[in-house]
């Protein structure tokens, strides 16, 4: 009996044994193939069996099998499917997933991650983007609800408006950059430590994703009230190596160049891209010349580490044709500013950003993003009354640490970190008084700003699916100003005034509901501020006012989003009330411009975006058909708003009055339509209402509409060679309507043709008839 009994444990030991030795066990990570986060519940399965895994938080998986596993397919809601071959090597997988071009236009809406986001986060995919010409940003990113962009120029001088939030000095600054919001691109900031945002050196036609954070509800990216604005460039395709050629030509003399080299291995990936573009414009003297090269790589140099390189040199002329008064634009005159061409007025850019990213996996814990940055231009601008040049070098480093850990329905995810920024500047020119004696004012000036900020979040995750969420970030902000001239002559005596604000403390705390993991609900309070800008601090005539106080403001949001339909219509719906004040108000007396602050501003507001799936299959005809729609309505209102602070007989209050360059309805809608044999065609039509372009409401400038279309066809030769080629049309209605506004007091100070007016004309028009561009695009791949 014993020596069956040893037996049979000598057979069970050895059969185990056996069984063992047979399994195979493969593990890896999945990440997102643009931002390279990971992806959570994807779902990994074998081929030929029923052996499946689900990645965790950090995007990984382990699959065991009794028998040899040849090839794995990975599934996500909102991403492509993706297919990998698995060799006999036992080296992790590292799988990277694209986003499906089905996307919710403007909206992150793509599974249950997102959905426990308690903010709107507005998202443009590469397939958003080339919508339209793909070269401009302007059409793509007004698809979303609350966020309008305009340019100064067909090309240039962009100003990007959230949530109808700007600081008032802005709508009378000379250089009419952003304000108010920060921008990101490849994690490197393009905001500099003063608070201003160029965006004429970005090649929108390089980005392949773009997400919108609307007001201040974020605690990971400092206190702006606009809020944030993160760009991506494009990846190369996983697992290939192609170079393209891109021409494109249209209306008014368009002309680009892209020329572009992408590779993608297991473990790395990079792309370099140059391109060339020049525009003669429909009226005198708005030309554009622009230059862009960027380099840019990812680097797994571990199962849990990646670095990623960025760097770009960019070359921008742009000439100003300057604004018009109301009678020109009206009447569809393609006519300049007299005072623009006299003074040969245009901004020339040279700038360059590099960066670089260390992305490490600690532990099953812990991880860490640090980067570190830098980035300089120079410039020179004359403008209708002077002419400025400026040399600025920024640097600095952001670093964070994520904590995630989860116990059956119970989870925590934590982030603390930090930022610091520098730039330094110099600046030299001459203002001349736009009234007699037409004195001229001479500047010259070496100044510096710094900030920096430590910031937390932290999310709770309690059974239910409610997630609490709350975080802080710590603020400060300081400046410095050497006026180097004294009775308008060099003194190299001169002393530095520094100016450093009280730190601040801007909180966010929310809570989301996820229902049948198809749709959430979400309540949140946030805070911010925005301190005033160096320009802010210093008069037209060289005197320096350090009493100035950052803008300050709380907003209260709710919400829902999801898709619903077995996923085929996704949405998302918010409703805010934001509550400005200390705003920073530009006015002029005795012939000096300088800046007060004077005022409170409430801005309450509905966002909706709707996106529906008629069709999806590649296997018919028609293989997509999609439309969509986005709609902002703006209750914007000033409060306790006055010209001054002076509070006197000359002080004009403006409260009650509707705030001036926010339109008070914006729809966009459109339809994109493909074909099983490469033809597409999209549409999109957008609507912008009237809008006050006068503190006191006095003047509006009319609604419009615009329509766009754009068809081509795509087509692979054989396994190496395909062709892009398409058309399409910009304003197709031949509809009256401006590209960017000026905005003051009243219209007086706008307009030159008002009797006793002071201004310039307030008005930049864009093109009054359609203008046409075509593309063709050859690929190799290897």
């Amino acid at each position: 009996m014993k020596k069956n009994l040893f037996g049979m444990f000598v057979f069970i030991l050895f059969s185990f044994s056996l069984i063992v030795k047979a399994q195979v066990t493969v593990k890896g990570t999945v990440v997102d193939h643009t931002t390279k986060e990971p992806i959570q519940n994807a779902a990994v399965t074998t081929e030929g069996t029923s052996i499946s895994a689900n990645t965790d938080e950090y995007g990984k998986f382990k699959i065991i099998s009794p028998r040899a596993i040849t090839m794995l397919t990975v599934k996500r809601i909102g991403y492509k499917t993706v297919s990998v071959n698995v060799s006999e090597n036992k080296e992790p997988l590292y799988i990277q997933m694209s986003v499906s071009p089905v996307q919710l236009t403007g909206v992150e809406v793509v599974g249950s991650m997102q959905l426990l986001q308690a903010q709107p986060i507005g998202v443009l995919t590469g397939k958003d983007l080339s919508r339209f010409s793909g070269l401009s940003l302007v059409n793509s990113i007004n698809t979303i609800p609350g966020v309008f962009m305009q340019s100064r120029t067909p090309w240039g001088g962009a100003r990007i408006t959230i949530r109808g939030y700007y600081p008032s000095t802005s709508g009378n600054s000379p250089n009419q950059n952003g304000l108010g919001y920060q921008a990101f691109i490849n994690d490197i900031p393009i905001t500099d430590a003063a608070g201003t945002t160029v965006l004429d050196n970005i090649d929108f036609s390089s980005l392949g994703n773009v997400e919108v954070i609307k007001g201040p509800s974020s605690s990971l990216y400092g206190s702006f009230i606009g809020g944030t604005v993160l760009f991506t460039t494009s990846k190369p395709k996983p697992g290939h190596t192609s170079f393209s050629q891109q021409v494109v030509g249209g209306s008014n003399g368009l002309f680009r160049s892209t020329t572009t080299f992408n590779s993608a291995g297991k473990t790395s990936d990079f792309v370099v891209n140059y391109g060339h573009q020049t525009y003669d414009s429909f009226r005198p003297h708005s030309a554009s010349n622009k230059d862009f090269f960027y380099l840019n790589g990812d680097f797994q140099v571990g199962t849990d580490q990646t670095v990623s390189t960025f760097m770009s040199i960019n070359r921008s002329y742009e000439e100003l044709a300057g604004e018009i008064d109301s009678a020109d634009y009206y009447n569809r005159l393609p006519v300049s500013n007299q005072q623009y061409l006299s003074n040969n007025s245009h901004i020339k850019v040279n700038n360059f950003i590099i960066g670089v990213s260390d992305n490490y996996r600690i532990s099953d814990l812990f991880t860490n993003k640090t980067t570190i940055f830098g980035s300089g231009f120079t410039s020179n601008q004359p403008f209708a009354h002077g002419v400025t040049d400026v040399n600025q070098f920024n640097y600095g480093l952001r670093t964070q640490f994520g904590y995630t850990v989860k116990t059956g329905s119970l989870g925590i995810n934590g982030i603390l970190g930090g930022m610091f920024q520098r730039s330094n500047l110099t600046s030299n020119g001459v203002f001349i008084v736009p009234a007699p004696p037409f004195t001229q004012r001479p500047s010259d000036q070496e100044n510096y700003a710094m900030k920096y900020n430590l910031f937390t979040e932290w999310s709770f995750a309690f059974p239910g699916q409610i997630t609490v969420t709350a975080g802080a970030s710590f603020n400060k902000n300081e400046f410095g100003i050497r006026n180097m001239l004294k009775n308008n002559q060099v003194n190299d005596t001169t002393q530095l005034t520094v100016k450093a604000f009280d730190p601040v403390v801007t909180q966010r705390i929310s809570v989301s509901k996820v229902f049948n993991n198809e749709v959430s609900a979400y309540l949140s309070v946030s805070t911010g501020y925005t301190p005033p800008l160096l320009s802010d601090a210093v008069a037209s005539n060289g005197s320096v006012d350090l009493s100035l106080s950052p803008e300050k403001a709380v907003q209260y949001e709710a919400g829902t989003k999801g898709n619903i339909f077995d996923n085929k219509l996704a949405y998302q719906l918010s409703l805010f009330d934001l509550e400005n004040s200390n705003k920073l108000v530009r006015q002029t007396a005795n012939s000096v411009s300088f800046t007060t602050n004077a005022g409170k501003q409430r801005n309450q507001g509905l966002e909706l975006s709707l996106h529906y799936i008629a069709v999806d299959n590649q296997g018919r005809f028609i293989s997509l058909f999609s439309p969509w729609l986005s709609y902002t309505y703006s209750n914007f209102k000033y409060v306790d708003f006055k010209s001054d602070n002076n509070n006197n007989a000359g002080t004009i209050n403006f409260s009650g009055n509707y705030v001036a360059r926010v339109p008070r309805n914006m729809v966009s809608a459109g339809f994109d339509l493909e074909t099983k044999a490469g033809f597409y065609i999209y549409g999109a039509y957008q609507y912008v209402d009237k809008v006050p372009v006068t503190f006191d409401n006095s003047t509006y400038v009319r609604a419009y509409s615009l329509l766009g279309a754009k068809a081509g066809y795509k087509v692979q030769f054989g396994k190496n060679f395909s062709v892009n080629i398409y058309a399409g049309g910009d304003n197709l209605l031949s509809s009256t309507y401006y590209t960017f506004l000026f905005v003051g007091p009243n219209i007086k100070g706008l307009e030159q043709s008002k009797d006793g007016g002071s201004g310039d004309g307030y008005i930049i028009p864009g093109s009054y008839k359609p203008s046409f561009y075509g593309n063709v695009t050859l690929s190799y791949s290897l």
